[in-house]
């Protein structure tokens, strides 16, 4: 029986789970279990709205089945993800690594609004407690890498975010517990510069890998095949060798 690790997906803010349905696909085509997390802040109805926590939550009950199954997991976390799921594998002693891809690398004690290119940004338009986003600016800040038509489909894939979500404080750095990471690099990203990128990866430690792709800030949907590749990549040198 194959031995690759489970690819769980800690996505950034406002996208659609089914935004990342293809990539998904593409990684288990690959022989590697992967499950996207629905994230509670997105889109959600309840009152009061989900934040930190509940996203934490979602997370690491995903991360606790694989090991209830004896699968090691692989972390992937985009853009916002970065905090959630830094925080979900405290704890979680299957967790062979996680990768950080044009995420924040969050800083314990520090909340999003605190950190580098956080939010508010410009294509933001927050409305009491939710944070939408200006859709008539996404296509050239998010999505410039993308055909007209596949442009129009992912900004159909938005929805609005808590904002308390980016009021939530970090508790869990696993770099400085020893849980080892990555970083993606997004050299095309308009949204989160690369300056940032540059910033957040060193938060990693020299120990850290580091690799990059000419993409925008969703490469998952940008580049699929590609990414593939380099997430697989990373997750086999942290599992200790490449799986057949």
């Amino acid at each position: 029986m194959s031995t690759k690790p489970a690819i769980v997906i800690a996505q950034g803010s406002w996208q659609k789970g089914s935004a990342w349905n293809l990539f998904v696909e593409k990684l288990r085509a690959a022989g590697y279990p992967a499950e996207h997390v629905d994230l509670p802040s997105i889109g959600s109805t309840a009152t009061p709205l989900p934040g930190l926590p509940e996203d934490i939550a979602a997370i690491r009950s995903v991360i606790s089945r694989f090991r209830d199954i004896g699968r090691k997991v692989v972390v992937l976390c985009h853009s916002s993800g970065g905090v959630s799921g830094s925080n979900a594998v405290a704890g979680c002693d299957n967790v062979s690594g996680v990768i950080y891809m044009a995420a924040f690398v969050p800083l314990k004690g520090k909340a999003l609004t605190q950190a580098p290119n956080g939010p508010p940004q410009p294509w933001i338009d927050v409305q009491g407690d939710r944070y939408f986003l200006r859709k008539e600016l996404l296509a050239a800040s998010l999505f410039h890498d993308l055909d007209e038509e596949s442009q129009n489909n992912a900004v159909d894939e938005i929805s609005y975010t808590s904002a308390v979500l980016f009021e939530g404080v970090s508790t869990y750095e696993p770099w400085s517990e020893g849980v080892p990471c990555a970083y993606i690099l997004c050299s095309e990203d308009k949204a989160f510069h690369m300056p940032n990128q540059l910033e957040m990866a060193a938060r990693l430690g020299p120990r850290a890998v580091t690799t990059s792709i000419k993409s925008s800030h969703s490469p998952f949907l940008s580049m699929p095949d590609e990414l593939v590749t380099v997430v697989t990549g990373v997750a086999d040198k942290f599992n200790g060798k490449a799986e057949a």
